[in-house]
């Protein structure tokens, strides 16, 4: 499952386009192969920041075992890399040394697994009372160079080789990583359950995009200069003492595409039941509880227009109303029936 497609490029030198292609080119294997997968979940470009310190991972791949960042790049030449870990790589017959890419998915790394312990209790589920931890899955990293380079895998350290994958054939690795689901869980390897796994890719899908949405601001604009938001906009519920009208929700609703199909378009996830559902606000962004059986489905359904998945959910009064973070398109997700809430 993609949690994140790779972002646009929007740079204007030849290099960067040529590392965006690569990036682009393992996106590609990656989708193919694990893009109806349930246990697999693919996040590309994600932004991370924890203690003071920002990674940007190309490719993060989250199973029920462990991750995988993936550190993608575009080399045209040979690669050779010394005993001492020490990469170098030739371009139009010179040699010339360049950073370790396997290093630089390792720091990457470090900062993910600080910044996942130190929300684990919202993120991962109890046994037998006892929060579970991150300890005891697999980090692994790999590094995806292009497939017409030249690899010298016979000078390369052993612990390097391994970690080192031609673009078409990181699909491969991974699986092999990720290895048989069933096999490994007789194993009685520490797991993620499908929600820990859903848990996780939301929390760092929106932990990325609020880094880039701050990183988007004009760089002259502070708090006391930003205007306030149009009263339209925003999306805190009126306080309890207060009930507006029929009339004042139809005037202070957004606008929204009524001509997309809107009825049942909110099921349960486990049921399939579209009417007895209750509208409520969580850790992670609103979602609906069904009252059937009591299990909690998100409201960021994938966009009807481009099915984008990245989606923004905001509540005014009883019309809960999405927009797509791509195509900008905005519809109404769910409204809640009265004497309901």
């Amino acid at each position: 499952m993609i949690l994140k497609e790779k972002d646009a490029y929007s740079g204007t030198d030849e290099r960067g386009y040529y590392g965006h292609k690569q990036e682009q080119d393992v996106a590609f294997h990656l989708r193919r192969e694990f893009g109806d997968s349930e246990q697999v979940r693919i996040i590309h470009d994600l932004v991370i920041e924890h203690g003071g310190e920002r990674a940007q991972i190309d490719h993060l791949v989250i199973h029920p075992y462990g991750f995988i960042i993936i550190e993608s790049k575009s080399i045209v030449g040979e690669v050779q890399v010394n005993a001492e870990g020490e990469w170098s790589r030739s371009y139009q017959g010179k040699w010339m040394g360049m950073p370790s890419p396997i290093r630089q998915a390792e720091l990457q790394k470090q900062v993910l697994h600080r910044l996942i312990t130190a929300n684990v209790e919202h993120l991962l589920g109890k046994i037998l009372g006892v929060q579970s931890k991150v300890g005891g899955r697999d980090w692994q990293t790999l590094c995806a160079v292009s497939s017409t380079a030249i690899l010298h895998r016979e000078k390369m350290p052993k612990s390097v080789a391994r970690k080192v994958v031609k673009t078409e054939f990181v699909a491969k690795k991974v699986r092999d990583l990720v290895g048989n689901i069933v096999t490994e869980y007789l194993k009685a390897k520490p797991r993620f359950s499908l929600q820990e796994l859903e848990n996780l890719g939301a929390f760092l899908v929106e932990h990325t995009h609020a880094l880039q949405a701050e990183s988007e601001k004009p760089a002259h604009v502070t708090p006391t200069q930003e205007p306030a938001p149009d009263a339209a906009l925003v999306s805190e519920p009126a306080p309890q003492s207060y009930v507006a009208t029929d009339a004042e929700r139809v005037a202070s609703e957004p606008a929204i595409d009524t001509g997309a199909t809107t009825e049942k378009m909110l099921t349960c996830k486990q049921c399939g039941e579209a009417d007895n559902l209750v509208g409520m606000y969580g850790q992670y962004g609103y979602y609906v509880k069904c009252g059937s059986c009591s299990t909690n489905t998100s409201m960021k359904q994938p966009c009807p227009v481009c099915g984008w998945k990245s989606i923004k959910v905001s509540k005014d009064g009883l019309s809960y109303t999405a927009t797509c973070r791509k195509c900008d398109h905005q519809y109404l997700v769910f409204r809640q029936r009265e004497g309901e809430v």
